[in-house]
């Protein structure tokens, strides 16, 4: 298919070269900065600009790949009539961009994408669409990327984005809250890195509830209150300590 891109921050990277790579033509990438859109264009063999106004009007599908809070914008400001536009947007729901066209869907990447990084790893895309042709048009680029695709509407799409955050975004704050408590404390955080590795791989087994393991879930009050003491000048990091151990313990006792 022809593809224009609207954006290029992480998303708008990985979509476009996942693309270009399985035999879509990337006609073209917008951005508010037009240094991004010709840097993401020419690595695509594209052209880039920042004007939609100049927008191409001889694509198959429009990918709007760009912040939630840019897609009320794009709604005001863009009309693309009977043409195939999508979103990417994991919190936003499909109708949010009804006005810019009579056809659109959403695909949804549940992953964690970076630009810099180009070995992807495998990404379930999670599909919307105002009506049945859209999806067979939305499911036919969908299944060129990924062999992990499901239908889903707006609600349960914010809902496995809720979810997402609270696998990804949460754990990954949590480890760079331990990592400044041991640099902090003098300590050598990288001996942490097995058990890091260890938790990850061992959810490819098991089920996570059943490989819990530590103070909470056996209700060591006499470690947690040890943990509690050093913690005494960490705010934050003493409440996270506070909360997820009632949550633990809470969960397993039930």
């Amino acid at each position: 298919m022809d593809i224009v891109i609207i954006g290029a921050g992480n998303v708008a990277h990985c979509f476009g070269h996942l693309l270009k790579l399985h035999g879509h033509q990337i006609l073209q990438v917008i951005s508010r900065r037009k240094e991004n859109a010709v840097e993401l264009a020419e690595s695509l063999h594209s052209t880039g600009t920042d004007d939609l106004l100049d927008i191409n009007m001889e694509a198959d599908l429009y990918l709007m790949a760009v912040s939630d809070a840019a897609i009320p914008e794009l709604n005001d400001e863009l009309r693309l009539g009977k043409r195939f536009v999508v979103h990417t947007a994991g919190a936003v729901p499909l109708d949010a961009i009804k006005k810019i066209s009579l056809n659109t869907g959403v695909i949804y990447p549940l992953q964690s994408l970076r630009k810099e990084v180009r070995n992807y790893p495998a990404i379930p895309l999670l599909l919307e669409a105002a009506n049945d042709e859209v999806m067979r048009r939305v499911k036919s680029v969908a299944q060129s990327i990924s062999s992990d695709i499901q239908e889903v509407n707006s609600h349960q799409r914010l809902q496995l984005h809720l979810a997402a955050v609270l696998c990804n975004n949460f754990t990954n704050h949590l480890i760079a809250r331990a990592k400044r408590y041991c640099e902090k404390e003098g300590l050598d955080f990288t001996l942490l890195q097995p058990i890091i590795k260890e938790t990850f791989d061992r959810l490819e087994k098991f089920p996570p509830e059943s490989v819990q393991t530590g103070p909470a879930v056996r209700n060591d009050e006499i470690t947690m209150s040890r943990h509690g003491a050093l913690l005494e000048n960490e705010e934050y990091l003493k409440l996270i300590y506070q909360v997820m151990s009632d949550s633990i313990y809470d969960f397993h006792r039930s």
